[in-house]
């Protein structure tokens, strides 16, 4: 009766914190002029409790996935007998969760409309607009993530389908978080990479918090160890993506304390330190029961009231003001037009992806703390590998920030560049830096009674069916070949590059799917899958050729590609978008073709290493045994010889 008392009144406290906050913050409904389409009170409070409901909902369940996959005691394989009980629960939660997504679609969609939730229903207005819009498209995606982990929760049971189950669950709170209203606030990239980076750190955080609680009352020290470096990195994270998101809403400093939206920040940063103490007085009276429980109730307080005024700032009016560009076509594109394109402004220009930023700059932290972790035990690293690692990084960094950046967005030639850059020069760098080497050596080898450690999570990707499956050759050169036709002469480009989302998936794509290209081919680095080299070269033949009648089809185009987006932000120095069309695929056939024949020639290479090295062990083994080899395979030829003489 207490814990249930306890539990009503945090949530109350919850419910509190969320109203006065939207009241004062600004975001509460009030009533609009007349003539002006108002959806009303209530599905304005309805939206707003759903929103909660889904942090809420979200935050449970990925803690409990965090923590029995990568925190708490577990078989080889599977959870254990506790940890399937608390996955089960979150499976059950997600199917709320679901519900609760598919509330947030529809009262969104009512919101922009300005139509009552309750009108909405049987005016063909849900089946028109509920997945045309962003907004609630967003959440109906979110709702089958989030169907697909209730139903993946009851019935699977490995460590591995829990992580994948994970990855769904922060995909799935990933995606309302695109939503964001700051977007046309001018610097969106920044606005954007900061909500998604500080909505994922928030989650692990309190989720894991929440869920790592039964193991503190239970002082289960091994875990609590766990989850202070995971709280650590998420922080931290948490800290910078403040900043960045705060620097994005606001026109200066004195707004924190000056305007409502800054105010509500300043006491949502008070209450983050505050959660921060608490948990420093919890690991430092582990040995008292009382006082334990003391703490997580005032623990739990917190984050309830952090919750509900996060989710008002989701809505509260920013104090920064919009900058209006000169013209329509700028509006659409985001930024003001560049001047026509010098080597200057393409090469040394700046126009940060903040997204691509920040994974690079972790992949190249995470790089050289391997390399730190090797001198520490005395294991030798190439600097060559080193160099070719930073080399790759720094073109990736270049080619989505730089002045080329700005002018992909405008011109299918530059474009073209930046694609042929992420996919085939960036990524060969990447693989003879062999990461994945570097990573099975640097990271602890030794395992850990009842828990997987990061060493044995790479490997069991490495050894896992998906691994097998896209290193196969057919699968690469598939997705390979859909970066190319599928995505160019298909009106998914126009669509992509309508969105900055879009437009950040495709540098996604182009990467990763380069990578995956050139680790099949080279095969420097342990993979699931060995290939004879002779099957490498026919991937390369097969890709360069692919590659080729891609580029040729481009410049003897009869249309431009992508104009229902190039024709939108036309710059006055572009006058001609097919000519600019037929200049992109010529960009194609000069980066892609060179790519290639390096991955041929290194192929080539290889297979005359790998020769040379069979030829001299097998002259090792004839040094020992007296060539016993071939002097056996000699009798056997004399004895056919001789039974056919016969």
């Amino acid at each position: 009766m207490i814990a249930f008392i306890t539990r009503l009144g945090i949530l109350l406290s919850a419910f509190t914190a969320l109203a006065i906050s939207l009241i004062y913050g600004g975001a509460a409904w009030a009533s609009l002029p007349e003539g002006i389409p108002d959806a009303g009170q209530g599905t304005s409070w309805l939206l707003q409790i759903a929103t909660f409901a889904h942090v809420i909902l979200s935050l449970r369940i990925l803690g409990l996935l965090t923590t029995w996959a990568f925190l708490a005691p577990t078989t080889a394989k599977t959870i254990s007998k506790d940890g399937r009980r608390s996955i089960v629960h979150a499976a059950k939660l997600s199917a709320i969760w679901a519900a609760i997504s598919v509330t947030n679609a529809v009262a969104t969609l009512a919101v922009i409309l300005g139509i009552p939730i309750s009108k909405i229903f049987g005016s063909g207005v849900i089946g028109t607009y509920i997945w045309a819009l962003p907004a609630s498209r967003n959440y109906l995606f979110t709702g089958v993530l989030a169907l697909a982990v209730a139903v993946g929760g009851i019935l699977l049971v490995s460590l591995n389908s829990i992580a994948l189950l994970l990855a769904f669950t922060a995909a799935g709170i990933v995606s309302p978080l695109l939503n964001s209203h700051s977007v046309s606030l001018g610097d969106h990239s920044l606005a954007l990479t900061s909500s998604v980076t500080h909505g994922l750190a928030m989650s692990f955080w309190l989720g894991a918090l929440w869920a790592v609680s039964r193991f503190v009352k239970a002082r289960d020290l091994a875990v609590v160890s766990r989850f202070s470096r995971l709280a650590i990195v998420s922080v931290v994270a948490l800290a910078i993506s403040g900043v960045a998101a705060a620097y994005t809403r606001m026109n200066s400093f004195s707004d924190l304390w000056l305007s409502r939206y800054g105010q509500l920040v300043s006491i949502k940063v008070i209450i983050f330190v505050g959660l921060l103490g608490i948990a420093h007085r919890i690991r430092m009276a582990l040995a008292s029961q009382r006082a334990v429980k003391k703490f997580l109730a005032a623990e739990m307080l917190l984050m309830a009231i952090a919750a509900g005024v996060g989710v008002a700032l989701h809505s509260t009016p920013f104090s920064r003001t919009t900058v209006q560009l000169p013209s329509a076509a700028e509006e659409v594109l985001g930024y003001a037009f560049p001047p026509a394109p010098s080597f200057s402004s393409v090469v040394f220009g700046w126009h940060p992806e903040w997204f691509m930023i920040t994974g690079s700059l972790i992949a190249a932290s995470l790089y050289t703390i391997g390399i730190i972790r090797l001198k520490h035990t005395s294991i030798g690293w190439s600097s060559l590998r080193t160099l070719s690692f930073m080399t790759g990084i720094g073109i990736v960094i270049w080619t989505t920030s730089a002045g080329i950046s700005k002018y992909a967005a405008i011109s299918f030639q530059f474009h073209m560049v930046q694609h042929m850059m992420l996919s085939m020069i960036a990524p060969i760098f990447i693989v003879l830096s062999t990461p994945i080497t570097l990573a099975l050596r640097a990271l602890p080898a030794a395992p850990i009674p009842d828990h997987r450690n990061a060493r044995e999570w790479l490997l069991e990707l490495l050894h896992s069916r998906y691994s097998q499956i896209i290193t196969q050759p057919l699968v690469v050169l598939a997705i390979f070949t859909f970066g190319l036709y599928g995505m160019y002469f298909t009106p998914l480009f126009a669509t992509l590059m309508g969105s900055h989302v879009g437009h950040v998936f495709m540098e996604i794509h182009f990467f990763l799917s380069g990578v995956l290209f050139s680790y099949v081919i080279i095969g420097a680095d342990p993979s699931p899958r060995e290939l004879p080299y002779w099957s490498r070269l026919i991937i390369v033949l097969v890709g360069i050729s692919l590659h080729t009648f891609f580029a040729l089809a481009i410049m003897q185009a009869s249309q431009p590609i992508g104009s229902a987006w190039y024709g939108q932000v036309q710059p006055p120095w572009i006058t001609d978008l097919l000519h600019d069309t037929y200049a992109g695929g010529g960009v194609a056939w000069a980066l892609g073709e060179v790519p290639s024949l390096i991955l041929m020639v290194a192929v080539g290479v290889m297979w005359a290493r790998s020769d040379t090295k069979l030829a001299k062990r097998q002259d090792r083994a004839a040094d020992r045994d007296g060539d016993a080899e071939l002097n056996a395979y000699n009798e056997q030829l004399r004895a056919i010889n001789t039974r056919d003489n016969s």
